[in-house]
């Protein structure tokens, strides 16, 4: 049916150590009020709980948990993320409608419209934030600052 985990890879053409890239993943991440992260060796896991301030139009709200992973020659970035939460809502939500109806039918097209729509909404938003993270990684070129006289 719908993938609940979905997962994006971008090239990236930055010259900067693997610290200097999560730094600023990690950054960009505390930037989007993610509470929880877990920083490894050249991977940064995190976790977005429900009730953190963030609001419901927030990029974040519909992804629960996911990680964004360096390849080992650093030339590869992964983003993966988890709408399982919202797959959860969505499907009490239309449940409640189908009871409610007494329609099964208008429950299952709840369902649809609801998790479809959201869903469809999060891939293009977060391809959107993941190609606006490859550029922002890019454009921070050397690992040492060059003074020019």
């Amino acid at each position: 049916m719908f993938p609940l985990k979905i997962k994006y890879k971008r090239i990236l053409n930055s010259n900067s150590n693997s610290g200097q890239i999560l730094d600023q993943i990690e950054k960009e991440l505390r930037r989007l009020k993610i509470d929880k992260t877990q920083r490894s060796e050249l991977k940064i896991n995190f976790e977005n709980s429900f009730f953190n301030g963030q609001g419901r139009w927030h990029l974040m709200a519909p992804v629960d948990k996911g990680y964004l992973k360096l390849n080992k020659n650093m030339k590869e970035i992964e983003y993966s993320f988890s709408v399982v939460r919202t797959f959860y809502i969505t499907s009490g939500m239309a449940l409640f409608f189908g009871l409610f109806s007494q329609s099964y039918w208008f429950g299952i097209i709840s369902f649809l419209w609801l998790f479809g729509m959201n869903w469809i909404i999060t891939l293009i938003r977060q391809n959107i934030f993941v190609n606006k993270l490859k550029s922002k990684l890019n454009e921070k070129r050397t690992t040492h600052n060059t003074v020019y006289n």
